[in-house]
């Protein structure tokens, strides 16, 4: 009988553990998410690269720019979307009018639930799931007009523009399969971005007047990669008299950066996301007084056809905003490297995949030696005593733990950054399982 007790004893413990095992892995799986976000590997730093240097002179309206437009295509069509293509013409800035495309998939949302309790909100449900987002970038490059030959060798091929922001693009769309949104999201490659925003305004002039009703916000991805901050900011149309600002128009900047610190992406991932925050005014027109510089920029892409429209628009690019007054901006880095070109790798030859990833590579490794040292362990005053000795993080064990490459991690969190935002609705709305 004791026997038998402890066997039916035993049969419960084993139950138990058929039940806590999965559990304990669930759990695992997801402090993991949460604890190591926007780890995607370097599939995107991969095709970054790969954009740049096969198609290094993809100019508004060239052959390379029609490639590597058949290029994206191709990618797309590898990931099982279907994209549309709409050829458009411009005229560039010589006054020849030429062709590019846009390029543009749909993705669906899975939609939002209401979890309050006003029956108001709860009836307007069905046009809220019927609102989508636009995120865009462009994928030719402006031509290299400043060439720093005397100091550095390097052939400009525009992986600063904007290279990193198409991966960052494709990196979405990928991810997006697995990590859906809930709004709906049309992610679009612009053609001609360079060429006074061509690409994006043709696609503001086709699209209906129930699609601008239903444009919850626009999202631009530019050149994100040599400044030295990464930089989300609002638009000038959410500007007001003053020191004033509209709320509903910086409502998708606030939520991006409640992402950014709800999911700790500088603890975890030493990725840092800045907004202009500076409390000098300026002058600008339209305007009786000056302005509070703070949350925009004066900076124009292919989100400004949307800004000027009154799209709430979020942009994305690499600057340094940390100056003392308006006069003092203009510098994408402050590193002296950089000063051959006043600051402004963009347009330069240093925007060269080969040249900025060995860059950036070596000022990484060496800012990180600063901090963990390269030995395995480090001893204390009591040098023959090992259980005084301190573990001390190697590089590798460090580049095991962070992505220590700049345009890995800055396309990965940006990604990142844009999916978790797409599944952010108002209080009390919540992504639908």
């Amino acid at each position: 009988m004791n026997f038998i007790n402890k066997l039916r004893s035993f049969s419960v413990y084993l139950l138990l553990l058929v039940f806590l095992i999965p559990l304990a892995a669930c759990q695992n799986s997801t402090d993991n998410e949460l604890s190591m976000p926007a780890r995607y590997g370097d599939d995107g730093r991969a095709l970054a690269v790969s954009l740049a240097q096969n198609f290094p002179e993809r100019y508004a309206g060239s052959e390379q720019e029609k490639s590597a437009g058949d290029w994206l295509i191709k990618k797309m069509r590898n990931l099982g979307y279907q994209p549309q293509v709409d050829d458009f013409t411009f005229t560039d800035d010589s006054g020849k009018q030429l062709t590019s495309k846009n390029i543009s998939i749909k993705i669906e949302g899975t939609g939002f639930e209401y979890t309050g309790s006003d029956s108001n909100i709860k009836a307007t449900l069905d046009n809220i799931n019927e609102r989508f987002i636009l995120i865009g970038t462009h994928y030719d490059t402006p031509i290299k007009d400043k060439q720093a030959v005397d100091t550095v060798s390097a052939t400009g091929d525009g992986i600063h523009n904007n290279a990193a922001g198409v991966a960052t693009l494709l990196t979405i769309a990928k991810e997006m399969q697995r990590d859906r949104p809930a709004y709906n999201v049309q992610l679009v490659f612009f053609g001609a971005g360079t060429q006074n925003f061509a690409g994006a305004k043709a696609f503001l002039k086709q699209m209906s007047t129930s699609d601008l009703e239903q444009l919850e916000a626009m999202y631009n991805i530019d050149k994100i990669y040599a400044g030295d901050k990464v930089y989300a900011h609002a638009g000038q149309n959410s500007v007001l008299e003053g020191q004033k600002k509209s709320y509903e128009k910086r409502k998708k900047l606030y939520e991006m950066t409640d992402v950014y610190y709800n999911y700790m992406l500088l603890t975890n991932n030493d990725f840092s996301l800045y907004t202009n925050q500076n409390i000098f005014t300026v002058e600008a027109t339209d305007f009786a007084e000056p302005i509070l510089f703070r949350e925009w920029t004066t900076h124009l892409g292919d989100h400004t056809p949307f800004d000027q429209v009154g799209i709430p628009i979020v942009f994305m690019e690499s600057f340094e905003y940390d100056v003392k007054s308006y006069a003092e901006l203009g510098k994408e880095s402050t590193d002296p490297t950089f000063n051959v070109v006043g600051g402004i790798i963009d347009c330069s030859n240093l925007d060269s995949s080969a040249f900025l990833n060995d860059y950036f590579q070596i000022l990484e490794e060496e800012k990180q030696e600063d901090v963990f040292s390269d030995t395995k362990t480090t001893k204390t005053e009591s040098e023959g005593n090992n259980s005084d000795q301190i573990k001390i993080k190697s590089l590798e064990e460090l580049r095991n733990n962070r992505q220590i490459d700049r345009l890995e991690r800055r396309i990965n969190n940006i990604a990142f950054l844009l999916i978790k935002s797409a599944q952010r609705g108002d209080n009390d709305f919540i992504p639908k399982k």
